[in-house]
């Protein structure tokens, strides 16, 4: 019984002591083209035992079972022998036909590899974790047909090589703890990656600070020194825009939807260096506006306090455009006049007129602002012979005038003798009072005989007429 249990206790330790030497050799994880079935990872056995990986698990973020290859089914084990590697593959045959000389032992298991950065693991039995990585694109071997690759400890970009002992760590001392998978593969992605910690072997630049429009397409142009301290050449740059967007490329068009200040890396690799540079770019909401059209030019005005660049802006009139150059910049609080014999825009028809975002989406459309215009209303009056229109309006207006005074001229002198009679009755007092009346009789009674009169002589003569036919 004893015997038993020392002999299980020995082979414990040695398969614990065998399972720690299965490390991460190599990982396919952005080929040229489609990923999706050809993404593959390669492990080794660095031990002096063979290993069975029957039951293990490899995790991408989630744990997957290892399937027994087509050439050993039934046979009930995944055995990789001392010194040799194994491929982990999302799908063997595909693999196979992607690796037509390859003649080594194909895993297959579920895999989807991240194509910016990830952690792989590989896990026995218990689920104890054996080896780890975190990759990183900024490390190489992103879409270039490259492989990222243990070499000694330290991890680069090269040409695959599923397969290979030469990717073996070495076995006859412990690497360098700088050296380490965990240690190289690991680094941050903002911090240079090399061999020589003392001094930068490569150099980064991401250009100046600048002020961007919020909408518009501005240009980031990167540029990298190598080692003699000349332009690189086929060297990778990430750029990180800090709202959450990433691109790749030395020259990259890229725009912010909403204002602020943001941080922007860029990272630039070659082979086993990189190095970084940053700037801060101001995006600025667009204050702009068309302030004048004419139909020789347009005036383009900047209301913002802060100096605005319009590269490759558009100005567009009835379906024609012209494309403002590159680094165009107007200044702030400032206008610029764009003549139509430049643009050979015609802008006859202002309301037409339109500034447009770099791509080609309307920014501003122009529009007249027409004033109210005082109306006076002029009563028209029938002409008569001889006279205008007008000179009828005059006529008639002065003819009002003149019945107009007449009519004031009357009551002023019925008012002044109205006035004159009540003056008159006031001043003589009640003295006169009985004069004015016996006077007032008298003047009555006079003038009733004096209608009689008339009206009887004008009987008579009305009979003595005769009227002859």
């Amino acid at each position: 019984m004893r015997y038993v249990v020392v002999t299980t206790f020995i082979f414990l330790i040695s398969f614990s002591i065998a399972s720690a030497q299965v490390v991460i050799s190599e990982v396919m994880y952005n080929l040229e083209g489609p990923d999706d079935k050809h993404e593959w990872v390669e492990v080794f056995n660095s031990s002096a035992n063979e290993i069975d990986l029957t039951d293990w698990r490899f995790n991408d973020g989630s744990n997957h079972i290892l399937y027994v290859p087509p050439e050993k089914e039934g046979q009930g084990s995944i055995i990789i022998q001392s010194g040799e590697t194994a491929i982990l593959a999302d799908n063997a045959a595909i693999f196979l036909t992607d690796h037509p000389s390859f003649s080594g032992t194909v895993i297959n298991t579920a895999m989807n590899l991240n194509n910016t950065q990830d952690t792989l693991l590989i896990k026995d039995v218990e689920g104890i974790t054996i080896d780890t990585v975190t990759y990183t694109s900024e490390q190489g071997a992103y879409e270039d047909g490259n492989s990222l690759q243990l070499i000694s400890g330290s991890w680069s970009a090269g040409a695959p090589t599923p397969g290979s002992a030469s990717v073996a760590v070495e076995e006859s001392e412990e690497p360098e703890p700088e050296e380490s998978p965990e240690a190289q593969i690991s680094s941050p992605s903002s911090a240079p990656v090399n061999n020589f910690p003392t001094e930068q072997q490569i150099f980064a630049n991401a250009g100046t600070d600048r002020n961007v429009i919020v909408g518009a397409d501005s240009l980031f142009e990167g540029e990298s020194l190598g080692l003699q301290k000349k332009p690189l050449e086929g060297a990778r740059y990430i750029w990180n825009f800090g709202n959450g967007e990433t691109k790749e490329g030395q020259n990259v068009l890229h725009y912010y939807q909403y204002p602020g200040e943001y941080i922007v890396m860029l990272n630039v690799s070659s082979g086993q260096y990189s190095a970084s540079d940053r700037i801060v770019v101001n995006a600025y909401s667009a204050e702009l506006v068309l302030s004048k059209v004419e139909n020789d030019f347009v005036e383009i005005h900047n209301k913002s306090n802060q100096e605005l660049n319009l590269s490759w802006w558009q100005l567009e009139s009835q379906g024609e455009r012209f494309m403002i150059p590159k680094d165009t910049i107007v200044l702030a609080n400032k206008k610029l006049i764009f003549s139509s014999s430049i643009t050979g825009l015609d802008t006859s028809v202002k309301e037409g007129v339109s500034l447009l975002y770099p791509n080609g989406v309307e920014a501003v459309l122009f529009t007249q602002m027409h004033i109210p215009q005082k109306t006076i209303a002029v009563k028209k009056t029938v002409a008569g012979k001889g006279l205008s229109s007008r000179n009828e309006v005059e006529r008639g207006e002065t003819l009002r005038s003149e019945k107009e005074e007449t009519i004031i001229e009357e009551n002023v002198s019925v008012k002044t003798a109205q006035a004159a009679s009540v003056s008159s009755f006031k001043s003589d007092g009640n003295k006169n009072s009985i004069y004015k009346w016996l006077l007032a009789i008298f003047a009555v009674v006079g003038i009733s005989a004096g209608i009689m009169v008339y009206a009887s002589g004008k009987k008579e003569l009305g009979d003595d007429i005769e009227i002859i036919e």
